[in-house]
């Protein structure tokens, strides 16, 4: 005897009906996809798998209480994704906060207090030029320069196409090379 596949809208009814069974069906149904998107939020094994837990709880919430109104895919794949961005947001804050302490050392080779003044100050000069750039190309420039993330996690990162990404980039950097230009070595000249 076949048994008709019930579609997601009928199994959320299911669930908002009470029975658990339904939403263990759903998340069967899309866990690839539902994994996929959390692996490309989370920097690592771990952290992905957190993301589409918390995701996945939330979603439950809401489709208990009958809110999901729409397609449940479509539904759980923006949970992960703003899951993946808090938790980015969060580890952003928390690397944010922590300071660098200046070890300066006495030993030869290494490197002298003045420079170590030169490179603080270096420091606080880019640190300025990333804060003074729009709120758009500054977090593009952030997320791709700084924190290595590829085009197309910016991309998810940000809610915006990988055009966009790189056109926020090449913007920011634009800038960053005029209003640092002070910072470049200057050309050495050639001996003969």
């Amino acid at each position: 005897m076949l048994t008709t596949l019930q579609t997601d809208e009928q199994l959320l009814r299911r669930f908002e009906a009470g029975d658990e069974s339904a939403f263990d069906m759903l998340y069967k149904r899309h866990r690839k996809r539902l994994w996929g998107m959390a692996r490309k939020m989370g920097w690592h094994y771990q952290q992905a798998e957190d993301i589409l837990v918390e995701a996945m709880a939330a979603v439950a919430v809401r489709a208990r209480q009958g809110a999901i109104t729409g397609s449940f895919i479509g539904y759980a794949l923006t949970a992960v994704h703003h899951r993946g961005l808090h938790v980015l947001e969060r580890s952003n804050e928390r690397r944010a906060r922590q300071t660098v302490p200046l070890a300066l050392t006495l030993v030869s080779g290494g490197m002298s207090p003045e420079e170590a003044i030169d490179r603080d100050r270096d420091r606080s000069d880019v640190t300025k030029a990333l804060d003074a750039l729009p709120g758009d190309e500054g977090t593009a420039v952030y997320l791709v320069d700084c924190q290595g993330l590829t085009y197309k996690e910016a991309a998810l990162a940000l809610s915006c196409s990988e055009a966009t990404v790189k056109r926020r980039l090449r913007s920011g950097r634009t800038t960053l090379a005029q209003t640092l230009a002070h910072l470049r070595p200057a050309p050495q000249a050639e001996t003969q």
